[in-house]
């Protein structure tokens, strides 16, 4: 009874509870959109795959396979960083169909951790770059 009237108090607003049809679809969208950051992450590993053995076992120099490394590296890198974009969207989503004090600090939450993560290989990236 007291959980009930704390979620009450803490529910701003769930499109979920009053356009059912709408946020099922949406729910939905949601779940394709998080698939599409799933390939899209599986597209960098495959790219990162092919740059690492296409150094490894096509060149004999240490310097060009360290050069193929780098540029998995940074394929991988930009794969990661345009799938978390992709999950944040998701997260928004999902946010605004059960708008509740509670999703919105996890979603400020994985947006600052997706933000510090993303920073940080933009300028991993960018070293890699000038090499």
């Amino acid at each position: 009874m007291m959980e009930d009237r704390l979620m009450e108090a803490t529910t701003f607003l769930s499109l979920a509870d009053h356009l059912e049809s709408v946020a099922t679809v949406l729910g939905w969208i949601v779940v394709l959109v998080e698939l599409f950051a799933i390939a899209i992450l599986l597209l960098g590993v495959v790219r990162f795959t092919r740059w690492f053995v296409s150094g490894e076992v096509m060149r004999r120099d240490a310097h060009e396979r360290d050069h193929q490394l780098n540029r998995g590296r940074l394929a991988l890198g930009r794969h990661i960083l345009a799938s978390l974009e992709v999950l944040i969207v998701a997260d928004l989503i999902r946010t605004v169909l059960h708008l509740t004090i509670a999703n919105v600090v996890l979603l400020g939450g994985l947006v600052l951790i997706r933000s510090f993560i993303s920073f940080s290989l933009e300028y991993e990236m960018r070293a890699l770059e000038k090499e």
